[in-house]
């Protein structure tokens, strides 16, 4: 599974609604999602994923 597969897969479990996920080629190498009707880039993907860690309670 590539980066962009788990990444998918742990927004899902993160109960995120990932619409679609398009390879931008202008940006070699770089992808924008549809997560909950609203666009992101690869790092705010990443991001989103990342706030969602910091709010489960550890």
């Amino acid at each position: 599974m590539v980066d962009i597969d788990l990444l998918v897969s742990a927004l899902r479990a993160k109960g995120h609604n990932v619409h679609g996920v398009h390879h931008v080629p202008d940006n070699a190498g770089d992808y924008e999602l549809t997560i909950d009707d609203r666009a992101y880039n690869l790092e705010e993907a990443r991001s989103l994923l990342e706030l969602d860690e910091e709010k489960q309670p550890g």
